[in-house]
């Protein structure tokens, strides 16, 4: 049987959301009564939806509304984000989402946490994971429709990233001695992926997204497309792109695949796509071998201008040695070669 995908093309968020739900076999096919249900979305920068950049707090409402509908005991909003420059109570919107009886928001920068083991590890060996994200019954990936300077794109397998801890140093020197990538320094688990894309290049810290998702599994992936990204400060202060679409399934690989493929690139192309099938991520990564509802890829596709690594750090901090950037820590720890 074909993993569905719907692709839902409209202004109305409500009824989008509940057109996609619906055409998925209804949200009490995803979450059991008395589930504990935690939504991570996108939430790069405290950034307006029309930017691009982060997830509509309007979608992250009506997905917590309907997994309590659907009989969940709670719901977590969790997000750490890894810019450095916002905290997540200055997202918009997330205090009235918290106010919402059963809801609640966590910053899981501050979220107590334990070392989870990846099972036959392709880079990773282990994750400095959030309790609260261990302890869910149901995790709904929430991710936004974006190019990105170093992962190419960014959907729901890197999206998890911000489900692992670590909260930003605010001092851009102090991270460039340390050798970071970026004008910050993450902590506690995020830090390997820059880590890893420095040191071996970008396939590599692709595969790293298969083991970060071997150990924090999705049941229901959604793509904030409303609004995507694209260009040369992607993901985060490129271009917007009004698409007014959401996409949405239960198989996370699918769903990337069909997100990749509505901003213009090949999914089969990608070999950490196929080895998150063969990691039992999901079923399929071919498009012929996805069964798409609502709107077809090809009226939703736009080919999207890609991000450029040397416009988002244009001092560059390529070419640091591993003792300068401190590789590897207690939450996170990368198989030798």
């Amino acid at each position: 049987m074909k993993p569905i995908v719907s692709i839902i093309k409209g202004l109305n968020i409500e009824k989008s959301l509940q057109k996609a739900i619906e055409q998925l076999g209804g949200m009490e096919s995803i979450i059991s009564p008395g589930s504990k249900v935690l939504i991570k979305p996108n939430l790069t920068a405290a950034l307006p939806p029309e930017s691009g950049a982060a997830c509509d707090p309007a979608i992250v409402k009506g997905l917590a509304q309907h997994a309590l509908q659907a009989g969940a005991s709670k719901v977590v909003i969790a997000e750490g984000i890894g810019t450095g420059v916002v905290f997540l109570k200055d997202v918009k919107g997330l205090k009235e989402i918290s106010e919402i009886k059963g809801v609640e928001v966590v910053d899981l920068n501050d979220a107590p946490t334990e070392v989870v083991k990846v099972e036959n590890p392709l880079v990773v060996e282990q994750f400095e994971v959030p309790r609260v994200v261990i302890e869910s019954d149901v995790l709904i990936n929430l991710a936004k429709l974006k190019v990105h300077p170093l992962a190419v794109f960014t959907l729901g397998m890197k999206n998890l990233m911000g489900a692992l801890p670590g909260r930003s140093f605010r001092n851009p020197a102090e991270a460039r001695k340390h050798g970071y990538l970026t004008p910050v320094m993450p902590g506690g688990g995020k830090e390997v992926f820059h880590d890893l894309v420095r040191d071996r290049g970008i396939p590599v810290m692709q595969e790293a997204f298969v083991d970060l998702n071997s150990v924090i599994r999705s049941h229901l992936c959604v793509i904030d497309g409303l609004f995507g990204m694209e260009g040369k400060g992607s993901p985060v202060h490129g271009k917007p792109v009004k698409m007014d679409l959401l996409v949405m399934g239960t198989d996370l690989v699918a769903v990337e695949a069909v997100g990749a493929a509505v901003m213009g690139f090949d999914p089969p192309s990608f070999s950490y796509l196929n080895r998150a099938v063969e990691k039992g991520l999901g079923q399929e990564v071919r498009l012929e071998g996805i069964e798409i509802r609502g709107e077809k890829i090809s009226h939703a596709k736009r080919v999207f201008e890609p991000a450029s690594a040397a416009a988002l750090w244009p001092e560059g901090m390529y070419g640091m040695r591993n003792s300068e950037c401190g590789l590897g820590n207690e939450g996170s720890r990368v198989r030798s070669q």
